[in-house]
């Protein structure tokens, strides 16, 4: 299945049959992102569970997020095998 992506400087095409997700952690800010991997990661979400910008809350969380953005992978990706 073709998905047309409209980002700012990215326009092209996704092609869920051969390219994948892929889930980036980046623990300096709590954050996940969840990326197209195409030639490179194109990010087009961020996985956030924290609401203030204290590290202490990041850190707390962290953990989760990465769980969370590892699912989501597994399961667009599982589930792009089965089409």
């Amino acid at each position: 299945m073709k998905i047309g992506l409209r980002f700012q400087y990215v326009d092209g095409d996704f092609d869920t049959s051969v390219d994948q997700l892929v889930c980036v952690h980046n623990q300096h800010y709590g954050t996940v992102d969840l990326c197209i991997k195409a030639n490179m990661n194109i990010p087009f979400a961020m996985i956030r569970l924290h609401s203030s910008n204290l590290a202490v809350d990041a850190d707390a969380v962290y953990p989760d997020a990465v769980r969370l953005g590892d699912e989501i992978v597994r399961r667009w990706n599982e589930a792009n095998e089965k089409i």
